[in-house]
């Protein structure tokens, strides 16, 4: 059985990521050529913004970055790329 797509959605396009576990949406994404927009990896610019459509159960919660930047956002599903990683 194919292991679990995560669904992303960013500036009203959908995409979906095949997760490696240990490695950060957004390094994945380059793998796969998937046309993530972004700037700086470290989670400082916001860039790599996204909204989480399904697969919140197999990644990391958000980092302390993502507290800062994100804020209420959290809680709608909005994730940062770089710092998104899956658990399993």
């Amino acid at each position: 059985m194919d292991q679990m797509m995560i669904r992303v959605k960013q500036q009203d396009e959908e995409f979906s990521i095949q997760p490696v576990k240990g490695q950060s949406l957004l390094a994945s994404a380059f793998e796969q050529d998937v046309p993530l927009d972004y700037k700086c990896q470290k989670g400082n610019c916001t860039r790599c913004r996204v909204e989480l459509l399904n697969g919140e159960e197999v990644v990391n919660k958000p980092t302390p970055k993502e507290h800062e930047k994100l804020d209420g956002e959290l809680e709608e599903g909005y994730r940062l790329a770089c710092q998104t990683v899956p658990l399993k």
